[in-house]
């Protein structure tokens, strides 16, 4: 494990030597300029700031919330291949066939680089806090809150998606569920060797640090994203309790994740059937209910490449028929849905999921990735209320986020139980689909996938198994071989 955290953090840091710079107040669309002295002996806070950039960069790799030629953006578009949202289409290059049949196994290699990928982000908010304290005076104090913060930010946002690929269970006070290790350090030896954490130590680790970022991120001496603008680049407090809001949901805490999503739906408001506005999250034109947006510009390859390879049109995987057809009059996607003409475009006569194929009307693939946006807080709240006896409530906020979105929409009355929570998974499909969510929330929720009507018709898709009951081992990643083969502490997940 921490063989691949060295080799991430010098990788990134190596890269960003050839780069131009960039200072707080600019974009995160460069990679900083520091030398390996940043990393061993920084000689300012200026240098450490340069860190915290680099941890950013590191949300652009390719496993993470980017992507290459049909393979990674493991937190953005594979959770859809991984489940019922995308389809295998007979245009792929069999890049992440084995990740989308599942048939997975330790030595697969995008196991390994998806494994690797939080790690990158994780080793430089490490040394970010490593260092930091050797710089802060009464002076700089709310410059050096500003930095921390974001630094436990991003170190809680990067364990908690390893733990959604690599751990069994997300029961939040098991104490024998594995998750994984909770790196707190940057350490090299080759003869430090942690075990995994349970559940219970893991998720305290997450929280304790997203407390500190809380108090920090309350306390700095300028705004960390600018007031107006198309995007949100950075961590700020809004950052910190929408992923809480996930978090909770994750974890089941009902009463938490309600209020931490109803602090962001506060902050930030939904659109009304504004198809500009919306559409804008996509292509760079508006900000729309953007919370945090990961930063690509030209040259850095964006989400979509895995899905939709924008500078050839060409589609590895396209949108399930139950998700949005040509007609746009099946599916949970409609033609009178503002979501419909923001994520497909009809193509040769196939549906493509181009959300993410490049800012304004340039399709390059390099565009921003909105991790967090107010949709999903909604949902989240409407379902932990549905999860908490407050089913009124619950379907209030179903029909607020229907009614932002959907052209005529009639609120519905009456829904209840198993049918409020299933209207509201799918709810999650139509606003969520190609943002890394319905593999984890199938997961979560203990369900089974079963693929649609494209599924072993070998004329469409090339693709195999077509269900996923929830007892199968491929719900959860195994450790890579590689990571094994480092350290015998990390235990195997079962039945690999």
């Amino acid at each position: 494990m921490f063989k691949m955290v060295k080799y991430f953090a010098f990788s990134l840091c190596i890269a960003s030597l050839v780069l131009q710079g960039c200072s707080k107040k600019e974009l995160v669309d460069l990679y900083p300029e520091f030398n390996l002295d940043a990393l061993a002996n920084p000689s300012n806070i200026k240098q450490v700031e340069d860190v915290l950039l680099g941890a950013y960069a590191a949300f652009r790799n390719a496993n993470y919330f980017g992507s290459g030629s049909g393979t990674g953006s493991g937190w953005a578009i594979m959770p859809d291949v991984l489940s019922d949202n995308l389809y295998e289409t007979l245009q792929t290059l069999s890049n992440s066939r084995a990740m989308a049949d599942w048939l997975y196994q330790p030595n697969t290699a995008q196991v390994a680089t998806l494994y690797a990928a939080p790690y990158g982000v994780i080793a430089n908010a490490n040394i970010v806090l490593r260092d930091i304290d050797k710089f802060t005076t009464s002076a700089n104090q709310l410059l050096a809150n500003r930095l921390k913060g974001q630094a436990y930010a991003m170190r809680a946002m990067a364990h908690f998606d390893l733990m959604r690929y690599f751990a069994v269970k997300y029961d939040r006070n098991s104490t024998t569920d594995l998750a994984l290790y909770y790196s707190t350090q940057f350490i090299v030896q080759p003869n430090v060797r942690p075990a995994r954490m349970s559940n219970k130590q893991y998720y305290d680790s997450i929280f304790n640090d997203l407390s500190k970022a809380t108090t920090l991120l309350g306390n700095v001496d300028a705004p960390i994203n600018p007031v107006t603008g198309l995007t949100r680049p950075y961590i700020d407090l809004p950052v910190i309790n929408a992923l809480l809001a996930r978090i909770y949901l994750y974890a089941g805490m009902w009463p938490e994740a309600i209020a931490a999503a109803t602090r962001v739906i506060n902050d930030r408001p939904l659109v009304n059937l504004d198809q500009a506005a919306f559409s804008g999250m996509y292509n760079q034109t508006s900000r729309g209910e953007i919370i945090w947006n990961v930063q690509f510009e030209t040259g850095q390859q964006g989400p979509t490449f895995l899905a939709y390879f924008a500078t050839n049109g060409r589609s590895y995987f396209r949108p399930a028929l139950e998700i949005a057809t040509v007609a746009g009059t099946t599916g949970l996607i409609r033609s009178n849905d503002i979501r419909y003409s923001a994520f497909f475009t009809t193509m040769s006569g196939e549906q493509s999921l181009t959300k993410f194929r490049g800012k304004g009307t340039v399709t390059d693939g390099s565009t921003n990735f909105p991790v967090f946006r107010t949709g999903e807080m909604y949902l989240i709240r409407a379902e932990a209320r549905a999860r908490n006896a407050q089913e009124g409530p619950a379907l209030d906020d179903l029909n607020a986020l229907r009614a932002a979105r959907i052209n005529g929409y009639i609120p519905v009355t009456g829904v209840t139980g198993a049918l409020l929570l299933e209207a509201i998974a799918n709810e999650r499909r139509r606003e969520l689909v190609g943002e890394g969510h319905r593999f984890f929330d199938l997961k979560r929720t203990t369900r089974t996938i079963t693929r649609g009507s494209t599924c072993g018709n070998q004329a469409i898709s090339p693709a195999g198994d077509c269900q996923l009951n929830p007892t199968d081992r491929e719900w959860t990643l195994p450790i890579p071989e590689s990571v094994r083969n480092a350290n015998e502490n990390a235990q195997q997940n079962p039945d690999y």
